[in-house]
């Protein structure tokens, strides 16, 4: 087996593995990080629809809305 040193700017297998691996890993860790912020997101948003006054989601206010006629927005 004959062995050559690498000239500069050439890779070996090795390295292109390694590269490729440091590339994956930094890929997964991105969107575990976005995965994180859209779970807080998501969170963010459920606690403000549960603190949403309970007279906007009334019955009453959705009939009043569906009255409305079609002419007098005209």
């Amino acid at each position: 087996m004959r062995f050559r040193l690498k000239r500069k700017g050439e890779k070996t297998v090795s390295d292109a593995i390694w590269e490729t691996f440091d590339s994956l890993f930094k890929t997964v860790h991105r969107q575990g990080r976005r995965v994180e912020e859209l779970e807080a997101r998501v969170l963010e948003l459920e606690r403000r629809l549960q603190e949403r006054p309970a007279a906007a989601q009334s019955p009453a206010r959705r009939e009043q809305v569906a009255e409305l006629p079609a002419e007098r927005a005209a």
